[in-house]
C-alpha cells in the first residue's frame, strides 16, 4: 500500500496478545527484589502488598521504624549520645531485623551530607503525614549533630560551614576540615535545616543557616558568564582535580531561595544577588547543554561523578517546577532532563537498566552499580509524579506510578532491604541512607503527588503543603494542624476517610468551591468514601477539618491497666514505672495509640497479638507536643486484634524522666480499597524525534508535536555516553526528499542493536509508524524490526525502500497489541559474513509515532 508523498509502507494487521508476549514475559523473572511478581490483568506490574493502607504507605513505615529503633551510642563510644545512624551509614541487618552499625572508618564516612538531607526532610515529611512526634526527635539528633561536630573552625576561610564530605579525621568523633567540602551537598543540607527548623521553631538551626547563606553569597562569583561557585570550597582536598560544579548548584539555589521566602535576604542583598546568578548559570549554561553527560552529574561524593546521576537530576527537575515563572520552557526541560536519565543509566549491559513488567528500573548511573536497580528509579518518580500533575502529563504519570510499585518491592517488614531486581542485597546491606532514609523522603514525596494512586485507604493524612506543617493533631472527625508560615497560593492536599463537613481557617470557615483562585477548598469522593481535598489559605496558619469519620476511638479510661498509673486533669493516664501497662482490644485494620511527648518522656514495648514488635515508643521531645501518635500500626488483617504496651521504666540519653502516656487508642474497621489502579497510561499519540537536542519540541506541519526520542535501551557499555554513541544530534544539511516534514529525518538514533520502550495504555490497540531517512555513510545497512518480539520486517534496506539517500520512507503497523502496558519496538543489524569473519550492520531510526487505532480496544 502507498501513502501520499511517501515511499512504500509495511502494514501489520492486528497481532494477538499471546502472540506478541513471548519477547517480554521471557525476560520477566518470577522475582522482583524481595517479592514475588504480581501482575495486573494486562500484565503491568501490580503491587505484591494487599494491606488496606497499601505498599507505599507500608514502606514508609517500614523506613520510619527501621530509624526509629537503631542502636545508641554513648560518650564512651562517640563524641555525642545519638542514633548510630548518626554517625554512620555503614550498618548491617539480619533477616529478623538485628541491627549492627558498622564503624565506617574515614572514607566511608563521606556521606554525612546526602544522609542528613534524606533525615532531616524524610522525617519534616513524615510528621506532616503521621502526626508521628518521634520525627521531631530524629529532627534533633541530626541537626545538632551537624551543627555541633561538622563546621569548620571560625578562622577557617569557609568559617562555621559544613564539612559536607569528613573523609579525614575520626568517625564517631568531630569532622575534620580538611575532608572535602562539596557545596552542592552543602547547600542540600542547608535546605533541609530549613524544613526542621520551620517543623520546630529552634531558632539556632535558623541562624546558622543565615550563615552559611551569608558565605554562599559571599564566595560566589558574580561576573556574568562565569560559574558562580565550584565544585568544593577546599579543591585541594578532592582526589581528583576537577572542580567545576555542574546541575548540583540547584541544590544552592533551593536553599538560597528559601532563605528568600522566610524573609533573610543577607547583608545590602547579597543572598538575592548570588541566587540571581546561580539562575543565571542554569539558565544560560546549563539548560542550553541539558543533554550533555555531566550537565546534570558530578553530584556523588566518592568519585569524580563526571556523568549524569539519580539525584542531580530529578534535583534540577524539581527546581525547574518550583520556580516555572523563572523558566518558562519548563515544561520541555523538565520532561527532557527526567526522561533522558531512562536512556543514559541503561547502557551497562551488566545492570541491564529496562522496562519490567511495563515499569522502568535503572542503576544510579550509566557505571554503578550492578543490577541494583532499585533506588535510582525511586529518586525520578516522585518529581515525574509532580510534572504530571502540573504539566497533566498523563505518560509521565504512568511512568511515576509504574516505578513507585516496583520499587516498593525491596522490603520485609523486619527492615531488610533487598535492591537486587533479581533478589537479594547489593548496596542496601551496607548503605543505610539508601536503604531507608532516602526512601522515606521520596516515596513520602511520590504519595504527595499521586495521593489517589498511591495513598492509604480509608485513613487520614496530610498528603502535602507548599508550607510546612509543624503541628497536626489527627482526631476522630478532626484534624487540627497549623503550617509555618501560608503567603499567596499557599495550599495542602489531604487524603481523607471522610467528606469534610467544615474547614475553617484561623478560626474563619472556609467555603468549597470548584477551583482554589481564592481561599477555600475542593472535595474530590473517592468510590471507597475516601476525599482528596485541596485546601487553599493563603494568610491563615491555623486549620481545622471536621467531618464523619469511619474511625473509632477507646478513651484513657476504657483501657485494661497494669501498675501504676495517674490520672491527669484531661483524663489522660501517665506512669514512670517499668513494668506498668495498658491493653486495648478492637475490631479494625489500624490502630494508633495517642499521647504527649516531652523532655520527660520515657520509652515503652509494643505487643500486637501478643507479638512483641520489633520498634519501641519513645515519647522523648524537647519542647511539649499533646494528643500526638505515640505508634500506629495498619494494613492489619479485618477482625480482632489486642494491643498492649508496656512501660519500660527507662528514658533515653536526653530525657528527664521516664514519663509514658496515653490519652486514647484510635481504631477503624473501614474497608474500601481505591488505589494502584489498573489498565491506566497515556492513549494520546506519542511522537518521538531522535537525535534531536532543541529545548523546544518540533511541531510538523500538521502542527504535531515530536518530542526528544529516549525511552528507548542500547547497551554502549559501562560509563558510556548513550548520546554521544548512538544520537545523531547533528542535523543532515541536504535537502531530504519524498516528505512535507524533512526535519523529521535529519537527525536519528543509530546501533547495533537497540528497542525503544513505549509506555501505553494496556486497554488500547495502536498504530506504529517508523520514519527513515538513509545518510551519507549508512549505505548497506540493513536491519530487522520486531515489535513485541514478532519479527514485522527483515533485512529492511533503507536506501533500497526509499529510493536513495537522503530520501523518506515510513513503516506502518496496524492495530498493535501492548505487552505489559509497553510497545517495544527493536532494531537489530543483520550479520553478514565476509570471508572467514562476520560483522553486525547498524540499525537505525529517525522517528517514531505511536497513536491509537481507529477501531480502537
Amino acid at each position: 500500500m502507498l501513502e501520499p508523498s511517501l515511499h512504500p509502507v509495511m502494514l501489520l494487521g492486528i497481532v494477538s496478545l499471546a502472540v506478541l508476549a513471548t519477547e517480554a514475559s521471557a525476560q520477566n523473572p518470577p522475582r522482583y527484589y524481595a517479592h514475588h511478581a504480581v501482575h495486573d490483568q494486562y500484565g503491568v506490574i501490580a503491587p505484591w502488598y494487599n494491606g488496606l493502607n497499601g505498599q507505599c504507605d507500608w514502606r514508609v513505615r517500614i523506613a520510619a521504624e527501621t530509624l526509629k529503633r537503631f542502636p545508641w551510642t554513648d560518650t564512651s563510644n562517640a563524641i555525642a549520645a545519638y542514633p548510630h545512624y548518626v554517625f554512620t551509614s555503614l550498618w548491617a541487618i539480619d533477616a529478623q531485623g538485628n541491627i549492627t552499625p558498622r564503624n565506617p572508618g574515614d572514607w566511608m564516612n563521606g556521606d554525612i551530607g546526602q544522609r542528613a538531607t534524606s533525615v532531616l526532610i524524610g522525617f519534616s515529611d513524615y510528621y506532616r503525614y503521621t502526626g508521628d512526634a518521634s520525627a521531631i526527635a530524629h529532627l534533633h539528633y541530626m541537626a545538632d549533630y551537624v551543627i555541633d561536630h561538622c563546621l569548620t573552625p571560625s578562622d577557617h576561610d569557609w568559617p562555621r560551614f559544613f564539612i559536607s564530605v569528613p573523609v579525614k579525621g575520626k568517625a564517631y568523633g568531630n569532622a575534620d576540615p580538611n575532608g572535602m567540602i562539596q557545596l552542592d551537598l552543602c547547600g542540600s543540607v542547608g535546605y533541609a535545616l530549613l524544613r526542621a527548623y520551620q517543623v520546630t521553631g529552634n531558632t539556632r538551626w535558623w541562624e546558622i543557616a543565615k550563615h552559611w547563606g551569608d558565605v554562599f553569597a559571599q564566595k560566589c562569583n558574580l561576573t556574568p558568564g562565569e560559574d558562580p561557585w565550584g565544585r568544593y570550597a577546599n579543591p585541594e582536598s578532592a582526589p581528583w582535580k576537577n572542580n567545576k560544579m555542574t546541575g548540583g548548584v540547584t541544590m544552592i539555589l533551593a536553599f538560597l531561595d528559601e532563605l528568600i521566602r522566610l524573609g533573610y535576604t543577607g547583608k545590602n542583598g547579597e543572598i538575592v544577588r548570588a541566587r540571581d546568578a546561580g539562575r543565571r548559570y542554569l539558565r544560560e549554561k546549563l539548560l542550553p547543554a541539558w543533554h550533555v553527560i555531566d550537565t546534570w552529574g558530578r553530584y556523588f561524593w566518592d568519585w569524580e561523578n563526571p556523568v549524569q546521576n539519580c539525584l542531580t537530576t530529578p534535583d534540577a527537575a524539581h527546581y525547574l517546577l518550583a520556580h516555572k515563572e523563572e523558566f518558562p520552557n519548563w515544561r520541555t526541560d523538565v520532561r527532557n532532563i527526567l526522561t533522558l536519565f531512562l536512556n543514559r543509566s541503561s547502557v551497562n549491559p551488566e545492570s541491564n537498566g529496562d522496562v519490567y513488567s511495563g515499569a522502568w528500573a535503572f542503576p544510579e548511573a550509566c557505571n554503578c552499580c550492578g543490577r541494583s536497580l532499585w533506588y535510582a528509579p525511586l529518586c525520578l518518580a516522585p518529581v515525574l509524579a509532580r510534572y504530571s500533575v502540573e504539566a497533566d502529563d498523563a505518560w509521565c504519570r504512568e511512568l511515576a506510578y509504574r516505578m513507585m510499585v516496583l520499587q516498593t518491592y525491596d522490603g520485609h517488614e523486619t527492615g531488610l532491604s533487598e535492591d537486587n531486581i533479581d533478589g537479594g542485597v547489593i548496596v542496601n546491606g551496607d548503605w543505610l541512607n539508601i536503604a531507608h532514609p532516602l526512601p522515606l523522603r521520596h516515596i513520602l514525596w511520590a504519595i504527595s503527588w499521586l495521593p489517589e494512586e498511591l495513598g492509604a485507604n480509608r485513613e487520614n493524612h496530610i498528603a502535602r503543603s507548599t508550607s510546612v506543617v509543624n503541628s497536626v493533631v489527627y482526631g476522630k472527625g478532626k484534624i487540627e494542624y497549623s503550617t509555618f508560615d501560608a503567603p499567596k497560593n499557599t495550599v495542602d492536599v489531604l487524603r481523607l476517610a471522610f467528606l469534610p463537613a467544615s474547614v475553617t481557617a484561623d478560626g474563619k470557615p472556609l467555603r468549597l468551591r470548584r477551583d482554589l483562585r481564592g481561599n477555600g477548598y475542593t472535595v474530590k469522593r473517592l468510590p471507597n468514601g475516601d476525599a482528596i481535598v485541596h485546601i487553599r489559605h493563603d494568610g491563615a496558619t491555623r486549620i481545622v477539618v471536621t467531618g464523619d469519620d469511619p474511625q473509632q476511638v477507646i478513651e484513657a479510661s476504657q483501657l485494661r491497666y497494669e501498675g501504676g498509673w495517674q490520672t491527669l486533669p484531661d483524663g489522660t493516664r501517665v506512669t514512670q514505672s517499668a513494668g506498668a501497662a495498658f491493653t486495648a482490644t478492637f475490631e479494625g485494620n489500624q490502630v494508633r495509640v495517642i499521647g504527649n511527648f516531652d523532655a520527660f518522656g520515657g520509652q515503652a514495648d509494643v505487643y500486637l497479638d501478643g507479638q512483641k514488635q520489633l520498634v519501641h515508643i519513645d515519647c522523648w521531645n524537647p519542647t511539649a507536643r499533646e494528643r500526638q501518635v505515640l505508634y500506629y500500626r495498619n494494613g492489619l488483617s479485618p477482625g480482632r486484634h489486642t494491643l498492649r504496651i508496656v512501660a519500660r521504666g527507662a528514658g533515653n540519653p536526653y530525657s528527664k524522666g521516664t514519663r509514658v502516656s496515653v490519652s486514647e487508642v484510635q481504631f477503624s474497621a473501614a474497608e474500601g480499597k481505591h488505589y494502584f489502579p489498573s489498565g491506566t497510561g497515556p492513549t494520546q499519540p506519542q511522537r518521538m524525534l531522535f537525535g534531536h537536542t532543541a529545548r523546544e519540541d518540533y511541531r510538523d506541519s500538521r502542527g504535531n508535536r515530536w518530542r526528544p526520542g529516549t525511552e528507548f535501551v542500547i547497551r554502549c557499555g559501562s560509563c558510556k555516553d548513550s548520546v554521544a554513541e548512538s544520537w545523531w544530534t547533528s542535523p543532515v544539511q541536504e535537502p531530504i526528499a519524498g516528505t512535507q516534514d524533512p526535519e523529521l529525518y535529519r537527525y536519528g538514533v543509530h546501533g547495533k542493536d537497540f528497542w525503544v520502550d513505549v509506555t501505553v495504555n494496556p486497554t488500547r490497540r495502536y498504530d506504529v509508524r517508523l520514519k527513515f531517512a538513509a545518510r551519507s555513510g549508512t549505505e548497506g545497512n540493513r536491519f530487522h524490526i520486531t515489535i513485541n518480539g514478532e519479527q514485522v520486517a527483515t533485512d529492511f534496506d533503507v536506501v533500497k525502500a526509499a529510493g536513495g539517500t537522503n530520501r523518506a520512507t515510513d513503516l506502518v503497523f496496524r492495530n498493535v497489541t501492548p505487552v505489559q502496558g509497553i510497545i517495544r519496538i527493536r532494531f537489530t543489524g543483520t550479520q553478514v559474513t565476509e570471508g572467514e569473519n562476520t560483522r553486525q550492520l547498524e540499525a537505525f531510526v529517525q522517528a517514531i509515532e505511536v497513536t491509537p487505532s481507529i477501531r480502537g480496544r
